[in-house]
């Protein structure tokens, strides 16, 4: 029994050596994102992952192995958008609300998924920052 729980301690000790990140990657998250909340790290073969709060939307960011930024993903309620984007949902969507947005960001490009609904409808629409409708989806309530 000794054997199987001094296993099972070194397992989890190499587990979380595993998913702790470089120190340029936490040095990078610390500065970047100094009010950053209930932060959790995982790691797997293309290279960290950290997910966090901060001023009430949940953030997601993918680091390479390397230490460099590669993606992220912010949820919120769409509030803060930008302003081509606004106005690309005020020309297509007269009468919808926005229930949730995700932005997708790397180092070229942000996209957003904006997820709307009216009485009849739900709809999901892809828009680049700069404003562009990329994809729209409808679906029936």
């Amino acid at each position: 029994m000794k054997k199987i729980i001094s296993y099972a301690a070194c397992m989890m000790m190499v587990i979380s050596v595993a998913a702790t990140p470089t120190s340029k990657v936490l040095k990078l998250f610390n500065e970047t994102f100094p009010n950053a909340s209930d932060v959790k790290w995982s790691d797997d073969k293309t290279g960290y992952f950290v997910s966090f709060t901060e001023n009430g939307n949940f953030e997601k960011i993918l680091y390479s192995k390397e230490g460099n930024f590669v993606c992220s993903w912010k949820y919120s309620d769409g509030k803060n958008l930008l302003t081509p984007v606004v106005m690309t949902l005020k020309r297509n969507y007269k009468d919808c609300e926005i229930t949730g947005v995700t932005e997708y960001a790397t180092n070229q490009s942000v996209t957003y998924e904006v997820k709307l609904q009216n009485s009849k409808n739900w709809y999901s629409a892809k828009i680049s920052s700069e404003g562009t409708l990329l994809n729209s989806e409808r679906f029936s309530n």
